[in-house]
């Protein structure tokens, strides 16, 4: 048996679906339910595959991906604009990866072969971010999805905000006073 790609797996779901909007994690259930029969894993990393899709929008030879609202995706045969993208090649990722050690570069988590670590663009690739070494960051699911397409900005500012909240639970002066001189920047410029 061929092994089907992620993009092909969420393709085949969307085609068999038209017309219908679905939110990301119908979509995942899905997706990984139709992998799970056909393999037995369950280690099928959907989302980025779909967000990917719904950025391009249109797919040659099959239709649209519409977002209708945040969220939610919907496939419809036809034909419409290319949008361009900027994806990793392999090699990139895995060399972000190792520059990154493996590991969620904001929460910690350490990549298992259960639980894998995506690649994602710092500056997303609709605000012109290219896949390139430069430009990745080595983020868990659970991350990756609450950075989504958010800019760099606003993405950075949470996290210094998280790791403030975490210097003041263990009483860490030093790096408390260190994050609140960088959110001053962040105010000082008006970056929300």
């Amino acid at each position: 048996m061929v092994k089907k790609s992620t993009r092909e797996y969420v393709l085949n779901f969307f085609t068999k679906n038209p017309n219908h909007t679905f939110t990301l994690q119908e979509i995942e259930v899905a997706v990984r339910k139709e992998y799970e029969k056909d393999t037995g894993l369950l280690d099928l990393y959907v989302n980025r595959e779909v967000r990917n899709l719904g950025t391009q929008g249109y797919i040659p030879d099959l239709g649209n991906i519409i977002k209708p609202k945040r969220g939610e995706y919907r496939f419809e045969k036809g034909s419409g604009p290319i949008k361009l993208k900027s994806p990793f090649p392999e090699n990139v990722k895995l060399d972000i990866k190792k520059k990154d050690n493996y590991t969620c570069q904001w929460c910690g988590k350490v990549e298992t072969s259960r639980d894998r670590l995506a690649v994602d663009h710092i500056i997303p690739e609709d605000s012109g971010g290219k896949g390139v070494l430069e430009n990745g960051i080595t983020l868990c699911t659970h991350c990756n999805n609450r950075k989504k397409n958010l800019g760099v900005s606003i993405f950075g500012k949470n996290m210094f905000e998280r790791y403030l909240l975490l210097a003041k639970k263990d009483n860490d002066k030093k790096t408390i006073k260190f994050l609140e001189e960088v959110l001053k920047v962040f105010e000082k410029h008006q970056l929300k």
